[in-house]
Formats: structure tokens, sequence, C-alpha cells
């Protein structure tokens, strides 16, 4: 057993984003704890974290893969790598390549008293009806991402995930994949997809639509695309698979920064959501499709942030008018 040092240590900081589950994880897997920098970004204390594991054998890296995979027994990447099989998540647009958009200089910390964060118990109705319709997307080579349903039975990707018909032709959707309310490991429901009936995509917006096949809606429901209106400061909340693990939501720790020219920026101190992601305002309705995120300098200073990207959702429905 061989892993993917990369691979691996982006999995494991997806599964332990935060200082407090890193150190308990290497506590559990005996690891000198003293020798280990524990850093604000996941990835570099999981760099830190498997630089100590290699330095002790390859049976100290064994050992915490499959610590790992003890306490997440369904995740099919980490069970990839245990038997040195591929593993590869659909990855957006360099974030150094996006140009920085709007005004800068604040954290989300700063800005988050500005609006109230109460909202109905009704919030939490709609937004498990609009996760219903989220899926996660694996190809044949084993890349994952997200994509959700829209009506008539279209789900909404990236064009990074689904780039053409022979790609969507082998891949897999994977509704359901979740925890129940009682920790349990959801039924799931696996659909293949029918580029035949219906394939739409632009490289230049990052996004594809495309048919699945069988009834899903009926199911899982659909989201529908209507443009909403995005100003800077709104909270967003994302549904996702990240790094194709089970479906989880990140909401309102999220801010807009930026809305215009086809794109909205938002600030985040979560991990990057999955390619393909649906993001969602406060009132759950879809506004942008999730396709890059990362580190990035504010121009002019010193401080850097981090920010995700998103396709707005005028964007989805120009390509899909064009298609029909």
């Amino acid at each position: 057993m061989n892993p993917d040092k990369r691979t691996l240590r982006e999995a494991l900081a997806r599964k332990y984003p935060t200082v407090d589950e890193a150190r308990q994880f290497v506590t559990d897997v005996g690891l000198d704890i003293i020798r280990i920098e524990f850093k604000g970004r996941a990835d570099l204390t999981w760099f830190s974290i498997l630089d100590e594991a290699n330095k002790q054998g390859e049976a100290q890296v064994r050992a915490v893969l499959l610590h790992a995979i003890e306490q997440h027994p369904g995740d099919e990447g980490l069970r990839r790598l245990l038997n040195g099989s591929d593993v590869r998540y659909a990855e957006g647009p360099d974030i150094s390549a996006l140009h920085w958009r709007g005004r800068g200089g604040q954290t989300p910390e700063k800005i988050f008293g500005k609006q109230s964060a109460l909202v109905p118990v009704s919030f939490l109705d709609v937004g498990i009806r609009r996760a219903d319709a989220v899926a996660r997307i694996q190809c044949a080579d084993g890349s994952l991402g997200t994509g959700f349903l829209i009506p008539d039975n279209l789900l909404v990707t990236n064009h990074h995930v689904l780039p053409g018909r022979d790609i969507a032709a082998g891949a897999q959707v994977h509704f359901n994949y979740q925890k129940t309310a009682d920790s349990r490991d959801a039924e799931v429901e696996e659909l293949p997809l029918d580029p035949d009936a219906f394939f739409a995509t632009s490289r230049e917006d990052d996004c594809t639509i495309v048919k699945v096949k069988g009834d899903p809606s009926t199911r899982w429901g659909a989201i529908e695309l209507q443009p909403a209106p995005l100003r800077i400061d709104d909270r967003v909340n994302i549904i996702q698979h990240p790094g194709g693990d089970q479906k989880q939501l990140s909401f309102f720790h999220n801010l807009v920064a930026y809305v215009g020219e086809g794109r909205v920026q938002y600030l985040t101190d979560t991990l990057p959501g999955s390619s393909g992601s649906p993001v969602f305002d406060k009132e759950w309705r879809l506004v942008a499709v999730h396709h890059s995120g990362g580190w990035i300098p504010e121009p002019g200073s010193k401080d850097r942030f981090f920010r995700n990207e998103g396709i707005l959702v005028d964007r989805v429905v120009e390509l899909l008018r064009r298609a029909c």
C-alpha cells in the first residue's frame, strides 16, 4: 500500500479540517503531537501530520489511513487509496487564475453582525427539500463531483466535471448519499446519465446540463432555475459532497464579496465545496453553481482571504435556452 501523498493529504484535510479534529486524530493514532505543526489551513496541518507519519515508516501511514476508514467506513475514496487505486476529485480552475473582484479587507467575522442570523423554522424544511435534489457524481475514472436536479430530470454541474458526452455516458449519479437523522447511512439510489437524450455544456461558464435516466425528480424533486437578486454581504448556503463525501451543508458562514459579469465570489472559513454544488440565498433560491475556490492575496495588501467562486444562475438559464 503506497497511497498518493497529495491525494491522501487532501482527503484527510477535508475529513478533519479543524485543528481540534486533527489533534484528536493524531492522539488516536499515536503520533507525537509536539512534532507536528498545527496550522490555520487544514492542508498545511495534514502535510505536517503525514510527514511525521512517513518518517516512522509505511506502517504508520497505513495506520493513519485505516483509522480514517474506521471513522468513515462509507468513504469510497479512502478505500481506493488503501487498495492503491487512483482517486481524483474534479478540480475547478486554478484559483490563482481567477480575478479578485469587489472590495476586500474584511474577514467574515468583521461583517457577520450586519445581518441577523435568525431564520424561521421553515428554513430547515425548505433546505431539506433542496438537499434532496443534490447528488454525487462519479465518473468512470473515479473522479468525483456534485450536481443537482432541475425540472425535466436534467442535472446541472460544472463543465470540468462532465466536459463531454463520452464522459457523461460513463458517469453515475448517487442520490441520497448522506446520513439519516439517527446517524445511519441512508439508502442510495444510483442512476446513469443519458447524454444522447440531452447534453449542453459551456467551457467559458464552466457549466454542463445533462439528462438523467429514469424519473428521479418524482422522488428527489427539482430546483427551479429562476434568477434571484444577490448583493454584497448577502449570506449564501451551499449543499455539497465535499471530496465526494456524504452530503453536507455549509450555511450562514458564507458572505458574498462580489456579484457581476456572470460570477459571484463569496468569503468563507470552510474548505472548498465540491465542484457543481448549488449555491442558494437565504430564501433557498438558487443563485449560482460553485466551481472553484482557494486562498488568494488581496491586491495592494499582504492579507490573504479564502474566496469561493460560483457561476451565476443567469448563465445556466442562458445555456439551457440556447440548447433547447
